[in-house]
């Protein structure tokens, strides 16, 4: 059974900040820089050349959030700095011993959103601070504004670049699928035994470690529509781009922002969309609202302000059976009614796959949500390192780590907390 110190599970950019820090990509602070609070300033100068190495429940005691710590860095505003003003700034030093797991590559689930999707938010917040999307702008000649939304292209480009830029490709293995997280025998010098498959031989492997960190990402275990029919062969369970549908009628069920983008793109490509949400219009209307700084929202408030007769809203209503030929039945409020249409998309979310750790006792969450539909049970951890309360040497990364909030800007600096915990307690630094 091959062994490494830690195994990452999954390759989007919670798993990638910290595979890049535990690589010997150690944070410095440099300049002139600020803390709220005076104890904090001291802490933060007493270890400005080596902040992984001190023990973040100290700041914890002075009521400061030790992720705020590295992300004040990092994001001391809301606009994109110029290099020149970076108080954070990077040192190599040796590497742990540390591999990742992913089935997609750097980028994670980045790499199966539809063909056109764009940030939620602007481009310097999806970036590691390792390597700045700037830089990589620059270096790979992409006249962008980092204060502007990023298109998916770009971001999965920005992810296997920071990967190459970093010398971390040798240590991740692509395409394989991990299926299983479990205390190992008495028998193994390990905290973990991990599985996994190779998802084009069918090849499983097995892998010992003393820390895994948890980065599957939060759509790593998509929800099932649990209906009569949902093998028809005119649906899809993911949306991809409107020329994958080519007939005139498209159903799209859902509710979500990824469904909402599709029943957008599909309208705007001259479809007929019948958009089924379980939803009230209250609260699609008030999403809508709030999301005028997003374009595609600008955009459904203009289709809604129209006399949408390509869009058909069915609020309150779920699809009951799907029949040969493109016959779908759905209950609404006024009662059952059926359409014909030429293609299904389903885009009805997802969750983290903790059923990875089923092997483990009950573990315990947090859940989370946010004005803008987006939901999930975070695992609950030590706020100082992102450890599992749960699961001793398990690190949640990324959206399912209780802390981080629901936005990319507020979860990249825990990759320090969790690399900084792992190399104090396994001495290397």
């Amino acid at each position: 059974m091959e062994h490494h110190s830690v195994i990452i599970a999954g390759g989007g950019p919670g798993g990638l900040g910290v595979a890049a820090t535990l690589d010997g990509w150690h944070p410095r602070f440099e300049g002139d820089y600020k803390y709220p609070s005076e104890e904090v300033q001291k802490f933060a100068r007493a270890y400005e050349h080596k902040p992984l190495s001190f023990d973040l429940h100290e700041l914890l005691v002075l009521g400061h959030r030790p992720i705020e710590f590295f992300r004040m860095r990092h994001h001391p505003t809301q606009d994109a700095l110029p290099f020149e003003d970076w108080t954070l700034k990077f040192s190599k030093k040796e590497r742990a011993d540390w591999l990742m797991l992913t089935t997609d590559g750097p980028g994670g689930l980045w790499n199966n959103v539809p063909k056109e999707q764009m940030t939620l938010g602007p481009a310097h917040w999806m970036e590691l601070a390792h390597y700045p999307i700037g830089k990589f702008y620059e270096q790979t000649g992409r006249d962008r504004d980092l204060n502007a939304l990023a298109h998916r292209d770009d971001l999965v480009s920005y992810y296997q670049a920071f990967a190459e830029e970093l010398g971390l490709n040798d240590h991740i293995t692509s395409g394989v699928k991990v299926t299983n997280i479990a205390p190992a025998g008495e028998d193994i010098d390990a905290r973990f035994v991990v599985d996994s498959v190779d998802q084009s031989t069918g090849v499983t492997s097995q892998y010992s470690c003393d820390y895994v960190v948890f980065g599957v990402g939060p759509r790593s275990a998509i929800r099932k529509l649990s209906v009569h029919g949902i093998d028809q062969d005119y649906i899809a369970l993911a949306y991809t781009h409107h020329e994958d549908y080519p007939g005139d009628r498209v159903l799209v069920v859902g509710g979500g922002r990824s469904a909402d983008w599709a029943a957008q793109e599909l309208h705007d490509a001259g479809r007929i969309v019948i958009y089924v949400m379980r939803q009230q219009a209250d609260a699609h209307l008030k999403l809508i609202n709030d999301s005028q700084f997003l374009p595609y929202y600008q955009r459904w408030g203009e289709i809604l302000s129209g006399d949408q007769e390509r869009m058909g809203l069915l609020y309150g209503s779920n699809v009951t059976a799907f029949e040969p030929g493109g016959l779908v039945t759905i209950a609404t409020p006024e009662g059952s009614v059926q359409v014909q249409v030429d293609h299904a998309v389903i885009e009805v979310g997802g969750d983290p796959d903790y059923e990875l750790l089923k092997s483990f006792n009950d573990l315990t969450f947090h859940t989370k949500r946010d004005n803008f539909r987006f939901q999930l049970n975070q695992l609950v951890v030590d706020q100082a390192t992102f450890e599992s309360v749960d699961i001793q040497g398990l690190y949640p990364t990324g959206y399912s780590a209780q802390g981080t909030g629901l936005s990319v800007i507020g979860f990249h600096a825990g990759c320090f907390l969790i690399a900084g915990d792992i190399l104090r307690k396994s001495g290397a630094i």
